[in-house]
């Protein structure tokens, strides 16, 4: 959908894909969806694209935070830390994952200047300098890198150019927010060298209290770095270089858990929310009814994170077509610890972990492509990609009022590998009607190593271990698990395609029809369950879609419309199942499943002041031939709706100019979303408590701009109905209780940026 942005363009946004746009006229963003510049009124797949002065003045700051832009996307963190840590949980049309695994591929693939980001656990980042966004849905696996079912997310970068551009940004919030960002790039050889450098820091205190720690939370401090070169080395040869760092601590992150009791197999919430304990029962301070303000106790708790990130894409002019390579390396590094702690004025004694991270990823695209000023244009190309990841974890579990301290080590090391082989061909009949084939063959291999222990201190010794920032101490007692390392191994091959014949019906109406396939690989648990290593199938999908993309009233309003069906075989499902001593979260669902779907678009300038954008989304998503197992015993869930996909969803975006005369010019606006009840559990949809209801969320803005456009002040609020949504619930765990997170509460602050 074309994206409008009210202020005239400060001298920032010369990097900005635009073309077409007139006075009066929606501003129309070109992407590069089919790996080509092209207006996207004239790409025939559904695709979102906001730029990124729009993301910018809509206060858009977290990855996560692009729910607000399409139909049908959410990208909401179990972190409680507003999208700042914890992996999102991106759906999209109803496909994505609920899985914490860290291991797990999720079927949306997220590239950040068309080099994915393979680890979820990364896809969480703030969103600063950037050129545009765009949201891709349904299966992309023909031209876009790595495989997957449900669609593709695209952060551009702002690239250098040879005028000397960039911003500084300052801003101050509630609840201990501050910001600083800053931008600058411009030539730096004559003709030959150019540069961008970008800097952002974000620190926030939180606003809820620990009663264990008095102090508020969740706490962070995140650092990041983009720099850039490119350079024309040949009149024939062109390259651009790109480093990404970020730092990222985080602290006091809110955790609730609701006590829960078991009758007659059907587990409800403890009268006030009761935590059962040894020989008693501890009531939280927030009962069995928290929100995303309520005090909270949890020990200690401390996280940091590090990631550095290259990428080179050369770009060669061979006479009339184009080879183009584009090379990914990097590498990330993450801790977190819980020292142990009794929660005061009672006997409850908190859990204690540790767990280290690290991971390291090399991906590699070649493509030749064609010039598109010819009745036949073509891609054709090969991708490698290589993700090692490793993790490991040390829990200490207490339960007081018995001789019982449990003690738990796992982990996994991981390796995978992806070869492609793609191609794309469009031919042009007519002016008007065109077809485009696409065809990838794709080739992995995964290899995975496990361990895990569990030990039972039957002496009822105190502090056996110790784990804290300086590490782990000493284990005794006997074995509940005993100590096991296993490993496995497993190979698929896949062929996708897609085929969308076009027709352009006049000047401004676009018909197409596309069935495409897309695969998502097979993988491992992380966790050894019941002695062995769970193995899942490769997920795919095929999607039947007919859409239709419109523009009237001389580029004053856009409509757009898609319908789609999903036929969908092996989904992978997360499945929590009970084993000594926890609760393992495992891939081990066996499903397939359909998903019928609507989605409108509209945007429009019904006044030269006034813009105005709306999307609506329907889905019916069902399983079908769900079966699962929890220990000995296969349970059918077959005709249970998808998780965390509501049947309707809908935003609306506006904001309007208002001139002063002279002195500048107020920008108003404000975006609301609606999205109905939705589940949290693909096995059980009969708990309120693993259930969210249909919420409205808003937020709103006021911007002044000096005569100059130079100078921007932002006052902003964020859910400003101080909503307490549900974004996480599981099922109750072996000690009892539900693990549940939430929304951040309203927040607000005001920023100010200086454009140059």
């Amino acid at each position: 959908m074309a994206s409008t942005v009210w202020a005239a363009e400060p001298a920032s946004n010369a990097a900005a894909k635009k073309e077409g746009t007139h006075e009066g006229q929606l501003e129309t963003v070109v992407v590069t969806a089919a790996k080509r510049e092209e207006k996207i009124q004239e790409v025939p797949i559904p695709i979102t694209a906001v730029s990124g002065d729009a993301i910018r003045d809509k206060n858009i700051t977290t990855s996560s935070d692009v729910e607000r832009l399409a139909p049908n996307l959410s990208g909401q963190s179990s972190g409680n830390t507003g999208g700042r840590s914890g992996k999102p949980r991106w759906f999209l049309r109803g496909i994505g994952t609920n899985d914490p695994n860290a291991n797990q591929e999720g079927p949306l693939a997220i590239y950040v200047d068309e080099v994915v980001v393979g680890l979820q656990g990364d896809q969480s980042f703030p969103l600063f300098d950037l050129e545009r966004v765009e949201v891709l849905r349904g299966p992309q696996g023909t031209l876009w890198g790595k495989n997957n079912t449900g669609g593709a997310i695209h952060f551009v970068s702002r690239k250098p150019t040879f005028d000397t551009t960039g911003y500084a940004k300052a801003g101050i919030g509630n609840y201990g927010s501050r910001l600083t960002e800053a931008a600058i790039g411009g030539e730096l050889v004559p003709e030959k060298l150019a540069g961008r450098a970008a800097i952002y820091y974000e620190k926030g205190e939180g606003w809820a209290k620990n009663i264990v720690s008095d102090e508020t939370g969740p706490r962070f401090e995140d650092f990041n770095g983009r720099f850039q070169l490119l350079g024309n080395l040949t009149e024939n040869l062109d390259a651009l270089l790109i480093l990404n760092l970020r730092k990222l601590n985080t602290g006091n992150t809110p955790n609730y858990i609701i006590g829960a009791t078991s009758v007659n197999n059907v587990t409800t919430p403890n009268p006030g929310g009761g935590i059962n304990q040894g020989g008693g029962t501890y009531i939280p301070p927030y009962g069995d009814d928290p929100d995303n303000k309520s005090d909270f106790f949890l020990p200690f708790a401390s996280g940091s994170n590090d990631y550095v990130g290259t990428t080179l894409k050369l770009n060669w002019y061979l006479g009339a077509n184009t080879l183009t390579s584009i090379t990914g390396f990097n590498v990330g590094n993450g801790d977190t610890w819980l020292s142990p702690r009794t929660v005061p004025g009672t006997t409850l004694d908190l859990n204690a972990s540790k767990g280290d991270s690290s991971s390291r990823q090399f991906s590699q695209e070649v493509r030749l492509s064609s010039p598109t000023d010819q009745a036949l244009s073509w891609i054709v190309g090969a991708y490698y990609y290589n993700l090692q990841a490793d993790l490991n974890n040390a829990i200490l579990r207490y339960k007081t009022g018995t001789t019982q301290e449990q003690y738990s080590t796992s982990s996994w090391d991981q390796d995978a590998k992806s070869w492609a082989l793609f191609g794309n061909v469009k031919y042009r009949f007519t002016d008007r009607a065109s077809l485009t084939l696409g065809l990838r063959q794709t080739w992995e291999t995964k290899d995975i190593t496990e361990t895990t222990l569990t030990a039972t201190d039957t002496a009822g010794n105190q502090n056996i271990v110790i784990i804290g920032p300086g590490g782990i101490g000493s284990v005794s007692g006997s074995g509940v698990v005993d100590p096991l390392k296993l490993s496995k191994d497993a190979s698929w091959t896949k062929t996708t395609w897609d085929i969308t014949p076009e027709y352009r019906f006049t000047d401004d109406i676009l018909g197409y029809v596309r069935i495409a396939s897309g695969f998502r690989s097979g993988g491992f648990n992380q966790a050894i369950v019941r002695g062995d290593i769970i193995e899942t199938d490769p997920e795919t999908l095929i999607d039947y879609e007919l859409g239709l993309k419109t523009s009237w009233l001389k580029g004053r309003l856009t409509a757009n419309v898609s319908a789609f069906y999903y036929d969908i075989k092996d989904l992978q499902l997360n499945i929590q199942q009970q084993v000594p001593g926890t609760t393992i979260t495992s891939t081990a669902g066996s499903s397939d499943g359909n998903v019928k779907g609507l989605e409108f678009e509209v945007e429009a300038l019904p006044l030269d002041n006034w813009r105005l954008a709306a999307s609506l989304g329907l889905l019916r998503a069902e399983y079908t031939n769900f079966t699962y197992t929890v220990g000995p015993t296969t349970l059918d869930a077959s005709g249970n709706k998808f998780y965390r996909t509501p049947e309707t969803s809908f935003r609306l975006d506006t904001d309007y100019r208002i001139p002063l005369n002279g002195y500048g010019q107020l920008l108003l606006g404000t975006d609301w979303s609606y999205r109905s009840h939705i589940y949290h559990n693909a096995t059980v949809q009969d708990d309120p408590v693993q259930e969210t209801p249909s919420y409205w969320n808003g937020n709103a803005r006021v911007s002044y701009f000096t005569p100059d456009n130079k100078v921007q002040v932002t006052g902003f609020v964020k859910n400003v109905t101080d909503q307490s949504n549900k974004v996480l619930s599981q099922i109750v765990n072996q000690r009892g209780v539900y693990p549940t997170g939430y929304v951040a509460p309203r927040t607000y602050g005001v920023q100010v940026t200086y454009n140059f």
